[in-house]
């Protein structure tokens, strides 16, 4: 199952040999049936049941077949998943392992019909603060239209900031890049459009890829996989539109 929603995503699956990969924002990982090995580009590798994986890491997410692992991405509105104290250990090299709700996630999980909403809300804990109302406003611009090409300069301009300025408070603000946030829309754009029963190839020039190859390329890069092996898996896209009640305005 993926869970789709303009500010989060979750995966409730098999984990499907991903290939490693680096994700534009946030990303918790369960594993449901059992642990599961994560590895980092800098030599870290931690066996765990929950760990969180910080934006634009390289790394890989090992769990043998026909384990079931949960992926949940949380963007700029969850940014606080780096301050919130939902985890039970400092950090192992670039992540933090041992979410405090492991087990009721779990659960969860294995609940004859899982909840989406109640998974993401618990994954992510309650919010600590808001974000920079410039932020804010800039996030709510891109997310009107994923596919829009306004510039970083334009959105700093709305916002009476120099464009350096504007993408370092972006990035201290979100954790993720600018450009790298964009993607992640789009990606988002791309995953509604098939979930209403379009095709891969018109969802991605509607969401903005300049190319079919360039949302190929990008979804690979970020997931670890491509989007027809996702599909051919037999994962549902579900748009759930009760997650925006989540929603850190």
């Amino acid at each position: 199952m993926l869970w789709v929603w303009p500010g989060r995503a979750a995966y409730l699956g098999p984990s499907l040999e991903l290939d490693p990969h680096s994700t534009s924002v946030y990303c918790v990982v369960v594993g449901v049936d059992a642990p599961f090995t994560l590895t980092a580009e800098d030599g870290t590798e931690i066996s765990a049941r929950s760990a969180l994986v910080p934006p634009r890491l390289v790394h890989r997410v090992v769990s043998p077949p026909p384990n079931r692992i949960l992926f949940c991405y949380a963007d700029v509105n969850q940014a606080y998943l780096r301050e919130h104290e939902v985890w039970r250990s400092d950090r192992c090299g670039p992540f933090r392992i041992g979410h405090r709700e492991e087990s009721v996630l779990i659960d969860l999980c294995k609940a004859p019909a899982p909840d989406g909403v109640a998974i993401t809300a618990t994954a992510s804990g309650p919010p600590r603060r808001r974000l920079d109302p410039r932020i804010a406003r800039t996030v709510e611009r891109m997310r009107s239209d994923p596919s829009s090409e306004r510039s970083a300069t334009g959105l700093a301009r709305a916002e009476s900031l120099s464009t350096p300025y504007f993408l370092r408070l972006f990035g201290r603000e979100t954790g993720t890049s600018f450009r790298r946030y964009r993607l992640w829309l789009r990606m988002l754009a791309v995953a509604r459009s098939i979930a209403e029963g379009g095709d891969f190839t018109s969802a991605a020039m509607s969401a903005g890829f300049a190319s079919p190859s360039h949302f190929s390329d990008t979804f690979l890069r970020m997931f670890g996989l491509t989007a027809t092996a996702l599909t051919a898996s037999g994962a549902s896209i579900v748009v759930d539109e009760r997650l925006d009640s989540l929603r850190q305005s």
